[in-house]
């Protein structure tokens, strides 16, 4: 008597015990007490990942990638922060340029306006003195003792003006001020590059994993109709455990991939709209599908001199080295004189009692007194010698001066490598778009072919799991291949200091802006 298909499995492993009851059942129950309780529960999760995607992009504004780098370029707060370290320093200077100026100071006595009162006794101890004539026709002893007080009210207001017209130090301190400016503005731009390629990667990556999400809901609905053929066939006995179990296995294998792609997806989305500066409320969604974006065409001998000719990170650290040179030349200038022109002038007012005697009339001690003095001429102030302290900071300088140097050779060899990689990986992924679209769409045929065959019977469920994974696969590596493609552009004119499109004049109106 023949075996039937399904007798060639076996339904269960029993081992019993001394009583004779099994302790492990057969190792496909589910098949047979409730056949569609795990692809109901693979629908549910589907739809409630779905509807997570729907609500992330309800809250989504679409924007274009254009539209999204002027967003960014205009609402991100990390190139606010970097303009107001322009703006600090741009004071800096100024106050350093203000040394040209003449001062103006205005001091007063102790007070300035208020009372004074001061008494003056003188005793003698001589007793041999001369008379004095008191009053005509009489002689008496001098008094051996004089007292005089004086109470008045002050006002005693003084002035100094003067103008340093040479001061050795003014100059070096006013160019490494202008350096320490020249660093910070190439430093905005770096941070204008960072947050333009931060975008862009940001975007393709949407583009790319929305991309992914579209072709694995597809193959997920594939699978499911498919999983609907081998249950219905296993019922009949024309289909094997097996073919139930791989056809299972690759359904909820899918759905794992597609948890991961919406877990990225949202985290790309949240990642973009802080980088746009948008509101806790709104995130940003690609407007646009996943395509290859700009090409690069300059050859890559001209890329490298481009960039390290024009990278802000070897200016800026260039500017620094300059910098801590002129405040090294402005602390040994310490040591030299500095020329002044000065001029100051003082008032007392003093009205009220002055030099009158205690115990009388003080009618006739009421008086003014107004004094005034004033100087004007050419002086200076030389610090011969402070026991080397400004030497040994102007060598600290001179120190900090070479090590910005060694930076910016250091930040050149980096340069040359960024372009060297990123033009190889350009190169590259254009040869990996070529293959991964012919990879995909042999892919797609054959996993169209396994389906039919298996539908007239000739085929096995097997190749159609294999030739689904393998569509599978091409459908990421096509997906990584133009996002590697779109990077590896966007890091070119990164690298190479060239601004994408119109962001160059995008920077420059939001810096206006700001200001």
């Amino acid at each position: 008597m023949p075996v039937k298909r399904a007798a060639l499995f076996p339904l269960g492993l029993a081992l019993f015990t001394g009583f004779g009851m099994p302790l492990v059942a057969e190792p496909y129950p589910l098949a047979q007490r409730n056949p569609l309780a795990k692809e109901q529960k693979a629908d549910a999760l589907v739809d409630r990942l779905q509807q997570l995607r729907a609500r992330v992009d309800a809250s989504s504004q679409k924007v274009s990638l254009e539209e999204a780098i002027e967003l960014g370029l205009r609402n991100n707060p990390d190139l606010v922060a970097a303009f107001r370290a322009i703006q600090q320093y741009e004071w800096q200077l100024i106050a350093a340029q203000r040394q040209w100026y003449p001062t103006l100071e205005l001091s007063n006595g102790a007070p300035f306006v208020g009372l004074s009162a001061n008494t003056y006794i003188q005793n003698f101890y001589n007793s041999q003195r001369e008379l004095v004539t008191l009053s005509p026709g009489s002689a008496l002893d001098a008094p051996r003792q004089v007292k005089q007080f004086t109470t008045t009210a002050v006002l005693q207001p003084g002035a100094t003006a003067s103008w340093s017209f040479i001061d050795p130090t003014r100059q070096p301190n006013i160019n490494a001020a202008s350096e320490a400016l020249r660093q910070q503005k190439l430093l905005f731009d770096v941070s204008a590059r960072n947050l333009i390629l931060q975008i862009q990667t940001s975007y393709y990556s949407l583009q790319s994993l929305r991309q992914l999400i579209a072709d694995f809901q597809q193959i997920y609905d594939i699978n499911r109709r498919q999983m609907e053929v081998i249950r219905a066939r296993y019922g009949i006995q024309l289909a094997t455990v097996l073919d139930l179990a791989q056809t299972e296995s690759q359904l909820f294998n899918q759905l794992n991939q597609l948890v991961s792609f919406t877990q990225s997806y949202i985290t790309e989305a949240a990642q973009l709209a802080r980088q746009l500066g948008l509101p806790a409320n709104r995130m940003a969604m690609p407007v646009e599908k996943a395509k290859l974006y700009n090409s690069w065409t300059v050859p890559l001998p001209e890329t490298i001199a481009r960039a390290t000719q024009l990278r802000e990170e070897i200016l800026a650290s260039l500017a620094a080295a300059q910098s801590a040179q002129w405040s090294g030349i402005a602390q040994m200038n310490q040591y030299l004189p500095v020329f002044q022109v000065v001029g100051r002038g003082s008032l007392r007012l003093e009205s009220g009692v002055i030099n009158g005697v205690p115990g009388r009339d003080t009618t006739f001690a009421q008086s003014g007194l107004k004094t005034w003095d004033g100087a004007v001429g050419i002086g200076f102030n030389w610090a011969l010698f402070d026991g080397g302290i400004d030497a040994a900071q102007a060598q600290s300088e001179y120190a900090q001066a070479e090590q910005k140097r060694s930076m910016a050779e250091s930040n050149r060899l980096q340069t040359v490598e960024q372009v060297r990689s990123s033009y190889g990986d350009y190169e590259a992924s254009q040869v990996a778009v070529d293959s991964a679209r012919m990879a995909y769409q042999a892919a797609l045929t054959a996993q169209e072919v396994a389906r039919a065959r298996f539908d007239i019977g000739v085929g096995d469920i097997t190749t159609i799991v294999q030739t689904i994974e393998q569509w599978g696969t091409s459908s990421q590596q096509l997906s990584q291949a133009i996002l590697a493609y779109n990077k590896a552009v966007a890091e070119l004119y990164r690298y190479s200091a060239t601004w994408p499109g119109a962001s160059g004049a995008l920077v420059r109106e939001q810096e206006k802006r700001m200001r």
